[in-house]
């Protein structure tokens, strides 16, 4: 996968993000294992042909001794196709990387059968690995919604201690102008392209199209502004893409 296509990588966090709220101001960050997989459809399959296969998917794994998961599939809704050149990604979620590890162990040895069905609909040819940290939670603990990602370098002198602090600050400034929606970050792992140089993504979750376009006209209304003043000095991203998610399924991950 190239450079670009790894800046995408990145699209929800766990549309569950209140499971994963900081416990206090004080306390360390939460985090989430997640994994991508990028997928596109054979000649004369659709959506309607996965979801089917996602059915049994979802059978099989509450049958299986795989530990909590929650898988979603995305779909690009707002992008440039050049730089997704897939239908969808499967994101899956777990509580940390061992959980995920276990899962991915028990698929490999009795998940054959539903993972060629997978193949005969859609296969897909990248798997990466990833973890997710809550910077502002949602309100609720409403599944599926709209990602909408950016892919970010840290500037010179800039660590993760400046953009935790940034990070409080413009959560302050979300909280106090009531701008709807949650905040997340993704940080590479495992599989992503060796020339990447994305530090981390901004991932910004809403539950409609329309909550993330009153989020937009508070940003073009004084928000962009603010966000610049605390932003400017700490890290630099690119321009933001967005995603559908739909739940498919899985043993709960909260």
């Amino acid at each position: 996968m190239n450079n670009q296509l790894t800046k995408i990588v990145l699209a929800i966090i766990v549309l569950a993000s209140s499971s994963l709220a900081l416990a206090d101001h004080h306390a360390a960050p939460r985090t989430a294992a997640l994994e991508a997989f990028f997928c596109s459809f054979e000649k004369g399959k659709d959506m309607d042909d996965l979801l089917k296969v996602t059915a049994e998917w979802d059978e099989w794994i509450d049958t299986s001794d795989s530990k909590a998961y929650d898988a979603y599939v995305m779909q690009p809704v707002i992008n440039t196709g050049a730089d997704f050149p897939y239908d969808y990604f499967w994101l899956g979620v777990a509580k940390n990387h061992e959980t995920m590890g276990h899962n991915s162990d028990e698929w490999m040895k009795t998940g054959g059968k539903i993972a060629a069905k997978f193949d005969a609909v859609a296969p897909c040819d990248t798997h990466i690995l990833m973890t997710s940290q809550v910077v502002k939670p949602s309100s609720n603990n409403v599944k599926g919604g709209f990602a909408q990602i950016s892919s970010c370098e840290l500037k010179d002198g800039a660590n993760m201690g400046s953009l935790m602090a940034a990070d409080k600050q413009w959560v302050s400034w979300m909280t106090d102008n009531e701008m709807p929606g949650a905040l997340m970050r993704w940080f590479g792992g495992v599989g992503e392209a060796k020339d990447s140089t994305t530090d981390f993504y901004s991932v910004y979750l809403a539950e409609s199209l329309a909550q993330r376009g009153k989020a937009h006209d508070m940003m073009m209304a004084g928000g962009g502004a603010a966000l610049s003043s605390i932003y400017d000095d700490v890290m630099t991203c690119d321009v933001p893409r967005v995603y559908l998610g739909t739940p498919v399924g899985g043993k709960s991950a909260s």
